[in-house]
């Protein structure tokens, strides 16, 4: 999958395209971007969550300068945008 691909998330726990829980993931909701994992519950069990890294504050103005050099409508979007971490971000989340 390409890097900032769209994620739908679904409210019976399927995403488009699928993939697994613990993606890392950008969360773009009111003009802001986080950092995170995207986690999912067992399949006719749905529940979802995004778990923050503890190096979020430093990680969140990258991942916003990404998004604005690359994909700034999404920061523009009434709804809220789930799409893939680019490795470049990911590899730097702390989970302790």
């Amino acid at each position: 999958m390409d890097e900032l691909q769209k994620i739908n998330v679904f409210a019976d726990g399927r995403t488009s395209p699928e993939v697994n829980s613990g993606v890392p993931i950008l969360l773009i909701q009111d003009g802001t971007v986080e950092v995170g994992k995207l986690n999912l519950g067992e399949e006719h069990d749905f529940n979802m969550e995004i778990e923050h890294p503890t190096n979020q504050a430093e990680l969140n103005p990258i991942a916003t300068r990404l998004i604005k050099g690359k994909k700034p409508q999404y920061l523009k979007s009434e709804v809220s945008v789930i799409v893939l971490c680019p490795n470049i971000i990911s590899d730097k989340m702390k989970w302790d």
